[in-house]
């Protein structure tokens, strides 16, 4: 016989997740203008590795010439403008001008020169050489390019498509900052610590790998109640082989603390449930009571005891043959 007793115990929250990467690490490429694409890369398919800067398609627009003819013309007439202000400026300083005009010269080189800037934008964006548009000479053709270093997840063209500035062309996944997000409930959230370790498991890892906390969400989920925990993992290799969206288990590892104990000994495991025998009454007669409990953590030979109320004259040694010596008719 005896009864619970405090211990020191240290245990593992069981959550379940998924791989996720941070919003800056996916991308949508789309376009400024309206076009047609003339040619796909080799290779450019799901999956796929690519860099930062790569040329993911070749695309053609009448919108693109358009832009470029209004740029050129403007950038001609840029230079014509700054010559006219010079002219009006020195007839005004030479008494031979009339202020007026010197005003309409300045507000028309400000007006041209905000359209210059404006359209200049829009052929960046695109991809234009602003220096050899400058030069005369008009792209015809404009490159799609990879804005960030990762792997091709969805390829939404095909050679010959029609797109806007709305449609996404390609959408990349970089799994530079790859991480797991597991799901944790209320009941456990007191434990979380950032830098605690996690013991993952699951599909695409060869065996357990492991991580650490590194941020812990500050609100819970309202559906499932649930807080949201953010693992990073210590192994390279376990990170390239892992896919974002992919289900992952985890075990975080939380410090010591107290808790209500009972030897396993005590334990009754039964298929409906987990029961102690607790004396009742005694003298001619020895009376137990069968109580279910909710137990935690079992360290050491000793089992956590999570419900409430009074654990003592607790059956502490050779629970499973007491009971059964208490069901035999005798």
């Amino acid at each position: 016989m005896g009864n619970a007793e405090s211990r020191m115990m240290s245990s593992a929250i069981t959550a379940n997740g998924m791989v996720d990467v941070p919003p800056e690490n996916i991308a949508k490429v789309s376009t400024v203008v309206n076009g047609k694409i003339a040619r796909i890369t080799h290779n450019v398919l799901p999956g796929k590795y690519v860099k930062k800067g790569s040329v993911l398609a070749l695309a053609t627009s009448t919108e693109l010439l358009d832009i470029q003819q209004n740029y050129l013309e403007s950038y001609l007439k840029n230079d014509f403008l700054k010559k006219e202000l010079v002219r009006q400026q020195q007839l005004v300083s030479e008494n031979a001008g009339v202020e007026k005009t010197l005003q309409s010269a300045q507000n028309n080189l400000k007006m041209n020169e905000a359209v210059l800037a404006g359209l200049e934008a829009k052929l960046k964006l695109s991809n234009v050489d602003i220096a050899s548009l400058q030069s005369g000479k008009i792209q015809e053709q404009f490159y799609v390019y990879s804005p960030i270093s990762g792997y091709i997840k969805e390829v939404n063209i095909n050679t010959g498509s029609n797109f806007s500035p709305t449609d996404v062309l390609f959408e990349l996944i970089s799994n530079e900052h790859l991480h797991v997000e597991l799901q944790v409930f209320e009941k456990d959230a007191m434990y979380l610590k950032e830098g605690q370790k996690v013991i993952l498991s699951g599909a695409g890892l060869s065996g357990k790998t492991e991580g650490s906390v590194f941020l812990i969400a500050k609100v819970f989920d309202d559906q499932s109640k649930a807080i949201r925990v953010h693992v990073h993992l210590n192994d390279h290799d376990a990170r390239e082989a892992l896919i974002p969206g992919q289900f992952l288990t985890g075990e975080i590892q939380i410090d010591e603390h107290e808790v209500k104990a009972l030897p396993e000994s005590s334990l009754l495991r039964e298929p409906d449930g987990t029961y102690i025998l607790k004396l009742k009454s005694e003298g001619e007669e020895v009376v137990f009571d069968k109580i279910e409990v909710e137990t935690g953590a079992v360290q050491n030979g000793w089992a956590e005891i999570l419900s409430s109320g009074s654990f003592e004259n607790i059956v502490t040694k050779g629970a499973q043959l007491f009971a059964g010596m208490a069901g035999e008719e005798e």
